[in-house]
């Protein structure tokens, strides 16, 4: 009977075994398409994924986008706005696969662009498009980096604007220098928006057919009405801020507004907390909430000891263009 007990225990250890190895290596083994192995520094995709996504994208986007994905496909030859060169790496790099997969399931419109590719959700699966992505991502040229990826929110923040102006398409893929368009950042004290004007300069060459928010701009230059956008950051009556002092003294946007290139809506948690001034009052560490004076004096400060890379909220730390900055202190520097 002992030697039957012992046998039965060491067959279920065996299987125990087995089944545990076994769950380990299932675990462990990455989906085959839903998500593409990624590396530091490069791009490593599955093959299974990279071989059913070049099937799809064969299919189903070569007769616009061009066998070889340079835009140059038979049926986009007489469409006002030219398919996408899905090989222009520095416009495709830092757009990230969310994006991406919304172009493809909704369309181009859900993000800001031409309404001229139809939505392929339902005929696609969301395997399907996100093979299809893998795919699109070897086409780069310069490769495809996973870390030169813009981190763009999967839900949109901030107030809806008259006109769906993407910053990740314009400022973080296309890489418009902020002074483009807000041009009175280097010479007045308040950034301004831009005029329809600015706008219409580029799109009445760019886009000028085809896409709904374009359309949508070039209505307000017909009418010669300005774009009522919806202000997002302001600063209390009380206090003045000039732009050209910070711009001129090398304090890159982001410092104050964010990573606006990586927005699709702009937005913003500013002004004063209870929550915050709490925790200050019974000693807890806490960030200065953006656009409070303590907010601007901790950066004040920093800046006069050359020390902002202390400040978490200061990211990248800029290069200022004086040695020895003088970030002035008195409460008539802003109250005035």
């Amino acid at each position: 009977m002992r030697r039957h007990l012992r046998t039965i225990l060491a067959v279920s250890a065996i299987l125990a075994g087995a089944l545990g190895g076994l769950w380990i290596g299932v675990s462990m083994t990455p989906a085959a398409s839903t998500k593409h192995p990624e590396a530091a520094g490069g791009f490593k995709p599955d093959k299974v994924a990279l071989a059913t996504g070049k099937q799809v994208y064969d299919q189903y986007c070569a007769t616009c986008h061009g066998a070889e994905g340079k835009g140059d496909g038979i049926a986009g030859a007489g469409l006002p706005i030219k398919p996408q060169d899905l090989t222009a790496g520095l416009i495709m790099n830092p757009l990230p696969d969310h994006m991406l997969y919304r172009a493809i399931a909704e369309g181009p419109q859900s993000i800001g662009l031409s309404d001229l590719m139809p939505p392929f959700s339902p005929q696609l699966n969301e395997r399907q498009i996100n093979d299809v992505i893998v795919y699109i991502r070897t086409l780069a040229v310069p490769a495809f980096d996973p870390a030169q990826v813009l981190p763009v929110a999967r839900e949109r923040k901030g107030p809806v604007q008259p006109i769906f102006f993407s910053h990740v398409i314009h400022a973080g893929s296309f890489r418009i220098d902020c002074q483009y368009c807000h041009a009175n950042a280097r010479r007045s004290s308040s950034a301004g928006v831009p005029s329809v004007e600015r706008c219409m300069g580029c799109h009445k060459i760019v886009a000028t057919e085809g896409n709904p928010h374009v359309a949508k701009l070039k209505g307000y230059w017909d009418r010669q009405e300005p774009i009522p956008w919806v202000r997002v950051f302001k600063i209390p009556e009380h206090a003045q801020f000039p732009h050209k002092n910070h711009v001129q003294a090398g304090v890159p946007c982001q410092t104050c507004h964010g990573q606006i290139e990586a927005m699709e809506q702009v937005h913003a948690e500013t002004g004063q907390s209870i929550v915050n001034d709490l925790m200050n009052l019974v000693g807890i560490p806490a960030e200065p909430r953006k656009l409070t004076m303590g907010w601007c004096v901790e950066c004040h400060r920093a800046a006069n000891s050359n020390d902002l890379a202390s400040l978490s909220w200061v990211k990248p730390v800029p290069k200022l263009t004086r040695e020895h900055p003088a970030a002035p202190l008195d409460c008539v520097t802003c109250h005035h």
